[in-house]
């Protein structure tokens, strides 16, 4: 009997830390994508209701963001690097566009 319990134990707390640390990477995407927009409208004039996620990838071992968007109206994409603190806030985001066109130029010709 205390086997199980003990198991049951085991068991939910293990179901807490994951379901936390899903939510939290969800949430942490969220407000990843809300600096973006906010970075692509004061640098770049895009309009916040024409851009897309296309890819969100969350590199964990160095706890960065990097993330594609597609601004619909010009079919551009844009790559970005952004790192957050605990607390949400923002601590940088970098600009990897233009590596990125560089890089597929390279390989087309």
């Amino acid at each position: 009997m205390k086997k199980i319990i003990l198991f049951n134990l085991i068991f939910c707390i293990v179901v807490v830390i994951v379901a936390f640390n899903y939510f939290n990477i969800k949430s942490r995407s969220a407000v990843v994508f809300n600096y973006v927009g906010d970075y692509m409208e004061t640098n770049y004039g895009v309009d916040r209701e024409n851009i897309i996620l296309v890819e969100n990838n969350y590199r964990r071992g160095m706890g960065l963001f990097e993330i594609e968007v597609k601004d619909v109206v010009t079919e551009t994409y844009y790559f970005y690097e952004v790192d957050i603190r605990d607390d949400y806030s923002l601590y940088y985001i970098r600009d990897l566009s233009e590596l990125h066109r560089k890089n597929k130029a390279d390989q087309e010709g």
